[in-house]
């Protein structure tokens, strides 16, 4: 019986590590777009989505992991020459997850940084913006006669 649930670890682990693929590509579609002459806002809202369904089964594969582990740790604990197989198996995949969570770590923080200069220079695109349309109804209010005309100070008392 133990046996299965060693085997249903390393599998679950196993998943974990696909997952986590698939997270630190979408993490690439990401840097992709944002890498674009024009940030695909749209595009990357969808890769958010996609990435937050993954995470979510992420934490899905840690917290069903966690339960059968603590089931199971004593007798890996005390056998450990009967599962060794399986626990060198679990060591090579919690190795490559933690590459793997470095790997995107970082690509995360790099897109983040880009996500953020990319807002920046959109908010200095809409203020430039706003700038303008003001500057064109302060010239269109003050061409039909509007509040900021100025009445001639000097008037000609001659009749």
């Amino acid at each position: 019986m133990n046996k299965q649930y060693v085997s249903v670890l390393v599998e679950s682990l196993d998943k974990k590590l696909k997952v986590l693929e698939e997270i630190y590509r979408l993490c690439q579609r990401q840097a992709e777009v944002l890498a674009g002459e024009s940030v695909d806002f749209e595009e990357f809202d969808r890769c958010m989505d996609e990435k937050s369904e993954h995470i979510q089964a992420l934490n899905k594969l840690d917290e069903g992991f966690e339960m059968l582990y603590n089931r199971v740790c004593q007798e890996l604990k005390s056998n450990k020459s009967l599962y060794a197989e399986q626990i060198r198996r679990m060591q090579e995949a919690i190795s490559g997850i933690m590459d793997k969570s470095a790997l995107i770590q970082a690509l995360e923080e790099r897109n983040k940084r880009v996500v953020e200069a990319a807002f920046a220079k959109e908010r200095t695109e809409i203020s430039r913006g706003k700038r303008s349309l003001n500057v064109a109804m302060n010239y269109y209010r003050n061409m039909r006669g509007g509040v900021n005309t100025v009445e001639p100070q000097i008037m000609d008392q001659k009749k």
